[in-house]
């Protein structure tokens, strides 16, 4: 468990130099990220991993949210709570496809705890804009049938080249088709602020992108990079990655990686001294 709530994990490695709690997307579960975080914690990166509400192992309807808003309250909740059992650990956010947005929503209001923030695959472009007819019919039906299911039409191939992971992803019963209308709802609008208060946002950022990304266009992290207050933000675009830059080839997925740790390490201002930090998978 994350924190008192959230079905979760944790990875700790003695001596770790940084601290990354991973935010994944929708109709996925942390579960999928430990390929991630054992490559991550072999760098040294403690990482901390947590089923978000509606998502895995967390109780209740499935890829459903009340209040999207929830998700970013969440997010702090887990960070504080981290920040609280580790004192003396820098800590990082990764927020991936729905994920970014959720890291952005709460990096509004502040993520005190965060020494920096990564994005990757970043959902800014991803929906529909709520303009005009469409949108006040959208939030109508919202409001009717808050519950009514939305295929996300899902297809592993538009997510990474590796194909043991796709059908892995397409064979994963944690791994929902649907999403409720709700949730995609409050997903659209999210977005929508994240774009408005992005100038308010100053935390160190790094956006990761895959230029072959047919899910989540590349256009997301541009402009969001664009929009942010920070004076220390970076766009890296990898040519011919898809979705999930972390799920490619292994080459690719080690430059990834060197990058993040890389990033975060340059932007720790506090040494992790042995002892402080506790080993081990939970």
């Amino acid at each position: 468990m994350i924190g008192t709530l959230f079905p979760g994990y944790e990875v700790v490695p003695h001596g770790a130099k940084a601290g990354l709690i991973i935010v994944h997307g929708i109709a996925e579960h942390g579960g999928r990220y430990r390929p991630a975080v054992e490559a991550l914690a072999s760098n040294d990166i403690a990482c901390f991993v947590y089923d978000q509400r509606g998502h895995g192992e967390f109780p209740g309807v499935r890829t459903h949210v009340a209040d999207f808003a929830d998700f970013a309250r969440d997010l702090q909740a887990v960070g504080e709570s981290i920040r609280n059992k580790f004192p003396a650990l820098p800590l990082f956010v990764w927020g991936h496809s729905m994920g970014s947005i959720v890291v952005t929503l709460a990096a509004i209001d502040g993520l005190q705890w965060a020494g920096g923030v990564i994005t990757t695959g970043c959902a800014l472009d991803a929906l529909p804009k709520l303009t005009g007819a469409a949108g006040i019919a959208l939030r109508v039906a919202t409001a009717l049938a808050p519950r009514w299911r939305i295929s996300l039409g899902i297809d592993a191939t538009t997510l990474t080249h590796v194909e043991e992971l796709q059908r892995e992803h397409m064979s994963d019963p944690l791994v929902p088709r649907s999403a409720s209308l709700r949730l995609l709802y409050g997903f659209a609008l999210a977005c929508r602020t994240c774009y408005a208060k992005a100038p308010a946002i100053t935390k160190p950022w790094l956006a990761v992108h895959g230029e072959a990304d047919k899910i989540c266009p590349q256009s997301g992290s541009t402009s969001l990079i664009g929009a942010l207050g920070s004076t220390d933000k970076q766009l890296v675009t990898y040519p011919g990655l898809l979705h999930e830059v972390h799920n490619e080839d292994a080459r690719s997925r080690a430059a990834l990686f060197h990058l993040m740790t890389r990033w975060m390490l340059a932007r720790s201002d506090a040494k992790i001294h042995s002892g402080q930090a506790r080993p081990g998978i939970h």
